[in-house]
């Protein structure tokens, strides 16, 4: 469940910053919580990629699909909901490597910053 901190910074990040804010996000996220690598990952790639998700699974029913078909004949790829799955997967990813680099400098920091450890 700590995936949720990623989608709280997220949310207030993109109020004012653009998309790749949800890189910082996961920066964030990864450097002040006491975790293992993987699990930086997965709750940094999970975290957008449940925001991102639904937020374009939200436009894609409010538009008919009519964005995401526009989008994949620019990709070339079938229309659908193949291209919220898309967006999902891109975000996570870009939240979910960011996740794993805050994790990682703060292993060479050797700060203990934060009294939230992995159980």
């Amino acid at each position: 469940m700590k995936w949720i901190l990623v989608i709280i910074l997220a949310i207030v990040l993109q109020q004012f910053l653009p998309w790749w804010s949800i890189a910082i996000a996961g920066f964030i996220y990864g450097f002040f919580i006491q975790q293992s690598a993987k699990t930086a990952f997965i709750n940094g790639f999970f975290g957008i990629f449940m925001f991102w998700g639904s937020v374009a699974g939200y436009v894609y029913y409010v538009n008919n699909g009519l964005l995401a078909g526009l989008l994949a004949d620019l990709m070339y790829m079938p229309p659908g909901i193949l291209m919220v799955a898309l967006t999902g997967v891109t975000g996570g990813l870009i939240a979910g490597l960011s996740s794993l680099s805050g994790k990682y400098l703060r292993d060479l920091s050797h700060l203990q910053i934060s009294p939230l450890e992995e159980k």
